[in-house]
């Protein structure tokens, strides 16, 4: 009778790459692929009547173009593993690896 998750709605030429039930993390995921150029949203399904950041009463589905999904997938994955490459920056210095 009830799914026992909330599943991300399907929205024309959009395609959900993240989900969660915390606010800042979402928020985080947004400032990540905003500055890996693609183009992102958020969408809300936290039920207003309950302060909870858990679960299904506080589902929050990060989106981008349907074009973009693929980039931000494997930018996603590769935040994950720490294999961030920052434009422009180069190889670190060794100075820079030890906090100097």
């Amino acid at each position: 009778m009830f799914s026992d998750k909330i599943k991300p709605d399907e929205v024309d030429n959009w395609k959900c790459v993240y989900e969660t039930s915390i606010e800042s993390e979402a928020g985080l995921v947004k400032a990540f692929l905003k500055d890996q150029g693609l183009e992102c949203e958020v969408l809300s399904k936290k039920d207003s009547a309950y302060t909870v950041n858990f679960g299904d009463l506080s589902a929050l589905f990060v989106y981008v173009p349907a074009k973009q999904a693929d980039d931000a997938l494997k930018a996603l994955e590769e935040w994950k593993d720490g294999k961030i490459d920052y434009e422009g920056k180069g190889e670190p210095d060794e100075d820079d690896e030890n906090g100097a």
